[in-house]
């Protein structure tokens, strides 16, 4: 991994974040990558996770990680709510999705 954009907090309609020691904010819908592809943004990641997971986007729960700055990768961690309603840690993994959508589940 490369230099990571660090996800601090993501409320609706805007991500925390932490780069080279400074802070600052953008949109879950910014273009990270700078071209057109099929994953630009943490929306764009979301979905495509989602349906990677065959899950539908109300049974779970997502949580943008970080983003890698030089190999263009989101990250993106799935959480179940239906696993977490039954009592269950409901985590099904830390993800990384780069811009032509293609998913890689990172090493626990």
């Amino acid at each position: 991994m490369g230099r990571v954009i660090t996800v601090l907090e993501r409320h609706k309609n805007l991500i925390k974040v932490k780069f080279r020691g400074e802070f600052g904010y953008f949109f879950p819908d910014t273009n990270l990558v700078k071209q057109s592809a099929n994953v630009e943004t943490f929306v764009d990641a979301e979905k495509t996770l989602a349906k990677y997971l065959a899950k539908e986007d109300d049974q779970l729960i997502m949580v943008p990680r970080g983003f890698d700055v030089d190999d263009l990768l989101f990250i993106v961690q799935a959480i179940s709510k239906e696993e977490i309603k039954a009592g269950n840690e409901g985590d099904l993994g830390i993800f990384e999705i780069n811009p032509d959508g293609k998913i890689k589940r990172q090493a626990e």
